[in-house]
């Protein structure tokens, strides 16, 4: 029998969540993180869950609206799990005329992971496995610190992240310094507290001028980092072609991609080494796996951010999947958060994604949209 679900309402509340660790980037100093927690409503009871990143406030305004109009659009209709991604497609051609970004793509975004979360529980099968993923583990780099600040500071931070959870590999440092001098001395102070075998990225959060991006890439070019993420504005496509192809470190790009065709055309444009799309900007499960299917065609590595306890279920089933980013933002609102164990981190076997809301948690962090 086939597994079908109804959609009969949508809720989303809005949560301003405190960061154990401030992180201060070149975009930006983050103390508190604006997440939605949507719940997706079903005709017999059950529910669609997902713990969806706004990034800023103001997307508590905008994004429920769209949310609605989504919902509404296939409410009372019978959805299998093969008409996802048509459900996607028509979303995205009922809010075409307000454009393929920002708020539109990020409400079908969350609206497509909720979907799936609700066809897996229904079906009762984890999500990996309703997407044809195997539940093995994913390495997994820590990435919540490690912000710009002063080197000593750096090295203390870098000691902690490694030392996390039974221990990591990889750890993600802030990039984008007025002098990339002091880009160095941070990156030697953090080589120097976790050891020759920690493996370090950096990302520059966009911060670095196209015009100046190759000289200051290349002054860390030899200090053995995983990847440079992000080094120039996430669209420069030119400049992250030259980059590609006059530095050895790997560019890493992807996050701020709001389309899975987009993805497409930077990779056979050449403008990155490896890529890392965002759930929450890509177009959800539906465009993260339609890019995975890109990236598998021309060997790209694969990895994730954000919204662990999800990216986890489709990271298992991404062919070439390369690192899990582990961010522990908004994990004290679940019941049972997905954590890494020694560096990797498993899928659970619950129906679903695993996000079931910890409403304790939740209630002193709730605001009014």
């Amino acid at each position: 029998m086939t597994t079908t679900i109804e959609i009969t309402g949508i809720r989303a509340r809005p949560v301003l969540v405190p960061l154990r660790r401030v992180l201060n980037t070149r975009i930006g100093r983050f103390t508190r993180f604006p997440m939605l927690l949507v719940d997706l409503e079903l005709k017999g009871g059950g529910a669609g869950r997902a713990m969806c990143p706004t990034f800023f406030a103001l997307g508590f305004k905008l994004v429920p609206v769209v949310l609605q109009e989504l919902a509404a659009s296939i409410k009372g209709r019978k959805i299998a799990v093969e008409d996802l991604p048509k459900v996607h497609d028509a979303g995205q051609a009922l809010l075409s005329h307000l454009g393929h970004e920002g708020v539109t793509k990020m409400a079908l975004s969350f609206f497509d992971m909720a979907l799936y979360d609700a066809m897996a529980r229904e079906a009762g099968v984890p999500l990996y496995k309703l997407l044809g993923g195997r539940a093995e583990p994913i390495p997994t780099y820590n990435s919540c610190g490690l912000g710009l600040m002063a080197p000593q500071d750096a090295a203390r931070e870098a000691k902690e992240l490694a030392a996390e959870h039974g221990g990591f590999s990889h750890i993600k440092l802030r990039m984008g310094r007025e002098h990339v001098a002091d880009e160095v001395a941070a990156y030697k102070a953090v080589r120097a507290a976790v050891g020759p075998d920690m493996l370090i990225s950096c990302d520059f959060n966009q911060g670095l001028p196209a015009a100046t991006a190759l000289e200051s890439c290349r002054a860390i070019d030899g200090l053995g980092l995983t990847w440079i993420e992000e080094p120039v504005a996430y669209d420069d496509y030119d400049t992250q072609a030259r980059l590609a192809t006059k530095l050895a470190t790997p560019i890493q790009v992807g996050e701020n991609w709001w389309s899975w065709r987009v993805g497409k055309a930077a990779i056979e444009m050449g403008a990155c080494d490896y890529v890392m799309p965002d759930l929450a900007r890509i177009g959800g499960i539906t465009g993260w796996m339609r890019l995975a299917r890109v990236a598998e065609a021309r060997a790209v590595p694969f990895s994730s951010h954000l919204s662990p306890d999800v990216s986890a279920h489709v990271m298992a089933a991404t062919p070439t999947r390369h690192w899990l980013e582990f961010m522990d933002w908004g994990q004290d609102l679940m019941m049972d958060p997905l954590v890494p164990v020694k560096g990797f981190t498993t899928p659970r076997e619950t129906p679903g994604t695993g996000v079931d809301w910890n409403e304790k948690a939740i209630a002193p962090l709730l605001l009014q949209a």
